[in-house]
């Protein structure tokens, strides 16, 4: 085995641990009614942003080992999405289906909140859509990232 084929394995582990995280992260939150109290809603939150969190670190790897540069500025989770919605041509399809780009960006925005509202209360009735649109993006975008790691994972 080649080092490259080797660094494409290792690539490939950590994506699928990523990706690993997502769905896990979207049992916990689905497994918890927020509206059983504040510890219900924060393991819910908390929950969703993780799920998230995983889903960016899954979407930068992939940039990372494509060799396309490195983000910056105020904006580029943003547009890390947003790319990860649209092929790279030549490079990679699509890691996001174009019917759910607005669910992952809703819960783009939701990490955010929870990252800067310390004091916030968590309402079930916010946090019910959210667990429903992951469970949404989940369901839609998995194919391409397994579509992804399966392409990886060749020789």
């Amino acid at each position: 085995m080649s080092p490259v084929d080797a660094r494409m394995l290792v690539l490939a582990s950590d994506a699928e641990r990523d990706w690993d995280l997502v769905v896990q992260n979207l049992q916990k939150a689905a497994r918890v009614d927020p509206g059983g109290g504040g510890p219900e809603a924060a393991w819910v939150a908390l929950s969703l942003a993780h799920a998230y969190g995983a889903f960016e670190t899954l979407l930068v790897r992939l940039e990372r080992a494509s060799g396309l540069p490195e983000r910056t500025g105020a904006t580029w989770h943003r547009r890390l999405l947003a790319d990860a919605a649209r092929a790279v041509p030549g490079l990679r399809p699509s890691l996001v289906p174009a019917e759910v780009e607005r669910e992952w960006g809703e819960l783009l925005g939701f990490r955010h909140f929870l990252h800067h509202a310390y004091a916030a209360d968590l309402e079930a009735s916010k946090l019910r859509p959210l667990v429903e649109s992951l469970s949404t993006a989940v369901a839609a975008t998995e194919p391409l990232v397994r579509e992804a790691l399966r392409v990886l994972r060749e020789p």
